[in-house]
């Protein structure tokens, strides 16, 4: 029977989405959740023996007592050996008083939940056989060094399968141009002689592809979109170690909304209803999507842009419109915008009559319009 291992990291519960209306943050609070019981949901329909977290499973040392109960609840759900919590760089271990973590004992005990708090081994006998990890938690939010070195001295006895627990950049895989953020290396992971790690920290998934191998590290990215900036749904992974140590790796997906930015430019009408089309290919009710978009259109066009907005706002989890779209020049959209007679609409004009620079006035009227803005 092969050893199985759900492996998931950076859950943030905590995190605020303080930018957002109430009703749509209560609702990008509680996904995290969510995502965090449908792991432990697959765990158990898999029949996994461990599940990882490898570190930020809080988003900050302050996280509220009935957030952190909630938290271990779900995780001690679990029906396999052990759910392993390792300290990361937002909800760090710097000792004995720290709150967030006496609390999170508190409500872990006598499940089968355990904190990684300290460089310790974890040595487990299950019937998939032995298996020793190595708890490296983060003692602080930033560090220029990482904490595996401890591993390479060890003693492994070749029978067990030896599984490393790490939170922090990888060189060539994050950015780190400070060194902030205990960065480790492939040769790091090589050094220490352990089958492979489990890490967490860098919120893209990694391996990036393939389902077999012995790769030195696995990172699963975060388990559901957090911002703009994720650009996958949420992932983890489930590990298979058989006994000869032959891993074989699935990508789960755990999230349940998908933040999604367009950045295109618009020319004419059709380029708003292939925008339409692409929309609505989307699982809006569970998508925060935003529009940066630039181009120019003429008056039926932004009337369409316009009503897309509108259907938008109305069918999305949530919509925002940062687009920077021209009005096409011709005299009817001059007129429209601005009645025959004025000082603006003469200008206009006569600018867009100029045979040699018909361009001037669309140049005048930008001006205008962000003069306005303003």
């Amino acid at each position: 029977m092969p050893l199985k291992i759900l492996h998931t990291a950076d859950n943030h519960i905590g995190l605020s989405f303080a930018k957002y209306p109430d009703d749509i943050r209560e609702r990008l609070v509680e996904e995290r959740f969510l995502a965090l019981e449908r792991l432990v949901e697959t765990a158990n329909q898999q029949s996994a023996h461990f599940i990882v977290v490898a570190g930020d499973l809080f988003d900050k040392q302050t996280v509220a007592k009935n957030l952190i109960k909630r938290t271990v609840s779900i995780l001690a759900k679990f029906e396999g050996e052990n759910v392993l919590v390792l300290a990361g760089n937002h909800d760090y271990y710097e000792g004995s008083d720290n709150k967030l973590w006496l609390t999170f004992k508190s409500e872990a005990e006598g499940t089968c939940v355990t904190p990684l708090l300290k460089q310790e081994t974890k040595e487990f006998e299950s019937d998939a056989g032995h298996v020793c990890f190595y708890a490296c938690p983060c003692p602080s939010k930033h560090s220029s060094d990482h904490m595996i070195g401890w591993t390479n001295e060890l003693d492994k006895e070749e029978d067990r399968v030896h599984i490393g627990i790490a939170h922090g950049n990888v060189e060539g895989f994050g950015l780190d141009s400070d060194n902030r953020y205990f960065n480790m290396s492939e040769s790091d992971f090589q050094n220490s002689g352990l089958d492979s790690w489990l890490l967490g920290h860098i919120h893209v998934p990694f391996p990036k592809s393939g389902t077999s191998g012995n790769p030195s590290f696995f990172m699963p990215g975060i388990h559901t979109p957090d911002s703009i900036k994720c650009t996958h749904p949420g992932h983890a992974w489930l590990i298979e170690i058989s006994e000869s140590k032959a891993f074989h790796y699935k990508q789960l997906t755990s999230g349940g909304i998908q933040f999604i930015r367009i950045s295109d430019s618009l020319t004419d009408s059709d380029d708003v209803e292939k925008l339409r089309l692409r929309c609505d290919d989307l699982d809006l009710k569970n998508t925060v999507l935003n529009f940066q978009l630039d181009g120019r259109l003429d008056e039926d066009g932004k009337k369409a842009f316009k009503d897309l907005c509108t259907q938008l706002s109305g069918e999305c989890l949530h919509f925002s419109d940062d687009s920077i779209i021209a009005t096409v020049l011709d005299a009817a959209a001059i007129s429209a915008k601005y009645p025959d007679g004025t000082i603006p609409n003469s200008l206009l004009l006569d600018l867009l009559n100029d045979q040699e620079h018909p361009e001037d006035a669309q140049i005048a009227l930008e001006i205008m319009e962000s003069i306005i803005a303003q």
